[in-house]
């Protein structure tokens, strides 16, 4: 027995220098670089060397991946949070309630299976209203992807639980939805994702370098970007209830990109039906006109529609309700710290057009945020809800919040 301790004990203590000696010296590693995720190589840290410490000199080893793992990216986006809410108890008080809380869990899995088509798959966890912990799909689809064809640049198409065409574009210019959703999901017209397809690319060739690298690398044609799908009509956690698609369209031009780079107007348009068995009418027309630079970004953006996409925006008689509202965004970045800055965003939403005593919601949200890592954030805000209808009161959230990414 003694004997075959000793032999485990020598295997063990003699495996780091096993592993190494089968991996060929032609690579290099840095601190906290992942890039063998990206590249489908094995990076030797120096932790791995029992006789360097973390900031040793690079090794060269490298090893290729199997074939099967080229490709391969895996990464999250998490939101972890301590929140003190006060919201309406449905009697005219307030109720009060202060937790920790984690608001988005994903697992984002992608693929490049060749150099035109490619697969994502993002579960993500959240916690139900009953406080169980369950795992959801929020995408799953096949993507292609090609050059495009004379003025259409940078093309794409996804097949499944794909993206719907607004709230990924307009997350890139707002990138604080860790605070919570954008205007249109908010007030629950609709969310970021459903069954069917999108297809989506660039107007004319890429932006300059320097803008994608400074301002925003996503959806940055020179002359704007488009994006069309068809839908069941659900969303991605609901069933669909009925046989009606959902069509949807976003269109994005950046009218002066030598002068204004950063100034887009983008319009989108929505028609369908909302997912019930009655299928009421849901239809969305919302325009924005946005402004993005390196220190400053700003939007603006009026809605009018009818319905939403679960189906609840009806009246007494089942028919769906005319709405409208309208939102305005800012965020400053600090010209020395640009990893600071502050934000500030209002949203005012008619319930209900025809009716003058129906609730019209006001939002008033400000934050401060430090993305300490690319990506990474800490972020501080106040949320404010007031209702117009009396007897409501003025809702109120502080909230602090972990984003994690890589």
């Amino acid at each position: 027995m003694i004997q075959r301790l000793a032999g485990m004990l020598i295997l063990v203590t003699s495996l780091p220098s096993m592993l190494l000696a089968q991996v060929p010296a032609d690579s290099a590693f840095q601190p906290g670089d992942t890039s063998a995720v990206r590249t489908g190589v094995y990076r030797n840290s120096a932790v791995l060397n029992s006789n360097a410490g973390f900031n040793a000199a690079p090794s060269t080893a490298q090893a290729e991946l199997p074939d099967a793992l080229r490709g391969l990216k895996i990464g999250t986006l998490t939101y972890v949070s301590y929140e003190s809410i006060k919201r309406h108890d449905g009697e005219g008080g307030l109720e009060t309630e202060s937790r920790f809380n984690v608001g988005r869990g994903y697992i984002d899995i992608r693929k490049d299976i060749t150099s035109y088509f490619g697969f994502r798959l993002t579960p993500d966890v959240h916690q139900d209203d009953t406080g169980d912990w369950k795992v959801r799909l929020k995408y799953l689809y096949g993507a292609f992807k090609w050059d495009g064809v004379g003025f259409l640049g940078k093309s794409y198409a996804e097949v499944g639980v794909a993206h719907m065409p607004w709230l990924d574009f307009e997350e890139h210019i707002n990138r604080f939805r860790m605070q919570g959703t954008m205007f249109l999901e908010r007030n629950r017209l609709f969310n970021s994702a459903d069954v069917g397809v999108l297809v989506g690319g660039n107007l004319g060739q890429e932006m300059p370098e320097d803008y994608r690298e400074n301002v925003n690398d996503h959806y940055a044609g020179r002359w704007g970007s488009f994006g069309v799908g068809v839908y069941n009509g659900g969303g991605y956690h609901a069933n669909s209830s009925n046989n009606n698609m959902v069509v949807e369209g976003r269109l994005t031009l950046r009218p002066v990109p030598s002068l204004v780079p950063g100034l887009q107007v983008s319009v989108l348009g929505l028609t369908g039906k909302g997912n019930t068995e009655d299928s009421p009418d849901w239809d969305v027309l919302n325009g924005m006109l946005s402004f993005e630079s390196r220190y400053v970004v700003a939007t603006g953006q009026y809605y009018t529609g009818t319905g939403n996409q679960a189906g609840t925006a009806v009246g007494p008689d089942g028919a769906s309700l005319d709405q409208d509202g309208y939102s305005a965004f800012a965020e400053v970045r600090l010209p020395q710290r640009e990893e600071f800055s502050v934000f500030g965003r209002y949203d005012r939403f008619d319930t209900d057009t025809n009716d003058p005593e129906a609730d019209v919601r006001k939002r008033y949200i400000i934050g401060g945020a430090w993305q300490f890592i690319k990506g990474n954030y800490v972020v501080l805000d106040y949320d404010r809800l007031q209702h117009s209808v009396a007897g409501v009161p003025d809702e109120y959230t502080v909230k602090a919040t972990l984003q994690i990414k890589y």
